[in-house]
């Protein structure tokens, strides 16, 4: 059957899929005979989109979603925003598009009274929300942000749905599309995404001095970096065992460790234990835990080296962010998403994952001037280029503009569910 422009971009309501037409529109079709199809001359409404976050804290997959949204203008749909659960980023969501925290109960009762979203946009972690959206008849678009790890805990039922319902997938890594793939999911639905950061921003303004000395860092210290939330899967037990290493068998170096990012209350206590094994090593002086700061850059400023020490990454937006300021970056091959980093020339692999090998990195990249001109010189081309975030929005919206111009995909899926 013969659609016409004004149709495709029709929203997936019943009511609108057999609203009778009102006049005719001529459309030449690809086999050289004419159909006539109808359509109104009514301005179709605008549709609605809601981007759904699993949380509101300032780490990865929410604060990217967070900065796209802030330059994803302009737009020809309505947006909201429903967070699962509460957090800090929450006002800041508010302030672009009106901003719901979810309640169940609430939510159904909701959706009761108003006209459901056309589409939802499922950010990160928020897949259990895939149920609800298959209740409401909603289709689905999917910007995927995990590790495999993180669907461990995810029900046969969640994971079928994953597997079967959205109707595409943003991957924000060739490591997470083909772990897509290899969920069943058809590479055919996926589109890379790879999130980006803002180039302008993340640019070194300062020698980092002043920020050093009120930490407490001498000005000729050597200072090793990494950012991340303090769980188990960043590996903060091998920083930590990196940095027994280094202070105890090169002690003629003035050798300090500082890490960004804030507890996670998922693993409430295991700062403290991280804390613990630093006082225990009598390292307290040189070992620095900073909590989570609303803009890190000026930490970053400090930083000689940053070594990503995580057991498992989809990409790492704090990679870039430090390669992009200049910082030689160091990474385990293994941990997946910065494996392209590497690939592109900007990042050092280590592809053995413990402390030993990265102690030997840290060591030879730290004499090695003409290693990290290098890196630094890969860094200011290939980011602004491939891990832009302007880059990143373009895609998002490209994506969900296909999505809503495609009426047949739509209503195709509206049927079978």
């Amino acid at each position: 059957m013969a659609i016409c422009n004004m149709c495709k971009g029709a929203p997936s309501s019943s009511a609108l899929w057999e609203q009778k037409a009102m006049c005719i529109q001529r459309v030449e079709l690809a086999t050289d005979y004419t159909a006539y199809v109808e359509y109104s001359d009514t301005p179709m409404p605008k549709k609605t989109l809601t981007y759904v976050s699993h949380e509101a804290s300032r780490t990865g997959a929410p604060l990217f979603l967070y900065n796209a949204l802030s330059r994803m203008n302009p737009i020809d749909w309505d947006q909201q925003v429903l967070l699962l659960r509460d957090g800090s980023l929450k006002k800041s969501f508010a302030d672009l598009h009106p901003t719901r925290v979810y309640k169940e109960f609430w939510w159904k009762a909701l959706c009761h009274t108003k006209k459901t979203p056309d589409l939802y946009y499922l950010n990160s972690h928020s897949y259990s929300f895939l149920h609800q959206a298959q209740q409401e008849g909603v289709p689905a678009l999917c910007h995927v942000h995990e590790v495999p790890l993180s669907f461990a805990h995810e029900s046969p039922e969640t994971l079928e749905l994953l597997r079967t319902y959205p109707l595409s997938y943003l991957a924000v890594s060739r490591y997470v599309e083909n772990m897509l793939v290899s969920m069943g999911i058809e590479r055919k639905k996926i589109r890379y995404c790879p999130s980006g950061i803002d180039v302008v921003h993340w640019k070194r303004r300062s020698s980092g001095e002043k920020l050093r000395h009120k930490i407490g860092i001498p000005s000729d210290a050597i200072v090793i970096g990494m950012s991340g939330q303090v769980v188990s899967l960043k590996g903060v037990d091998i920083w930590i065992e990196m940095a027994k290493m280094l202070t105890k068998n090169h002690p003629e170096k003035k050798w300090h460790f500082v890490w960004v990012g804030g507890v996670s209350k998922y693993e409430p206590d295991y700062l403290q234990m991280m804390q613990q094994e630093v006082q225990d090593a009598g390292l307290s002086q040189c070992i620095h835990f900073v909590g989570e700061q609303r803009d890190p850059r000026s930490y970053y400023e400090v930083f000689d080296i940053f070594t990503l020490t995580s057991r498992m990454e989809s990409l790492s937006l704090v990679c870039l962010e430090n390669a992009m300021m200049g910082t030689p970056v160091i990474a385990f091959s293994a941990a997946g998403g910065p494996q392209e980093f590497g690939n592109h020339g900007f990042v050092e692999l280590v592809q053995d994952m413990n402390a030993q090998f990265m102690v030997n990195a840290v060591l030879s990249m730290h004499e090695d001037l003409k290693r990290q001109r290098e890196l630094q010189e890969k860094a200011a081309i290939i980011i602004p280029q491939m891990y832009s975030i302007d880059t990143s929005v373009s895609t998002m919206k490209d994506e969900i503009q296909r999505v809503f111009s495609d009426v047949q995909l739509l209503k195709m899926h509206c049927d079978e569910y």
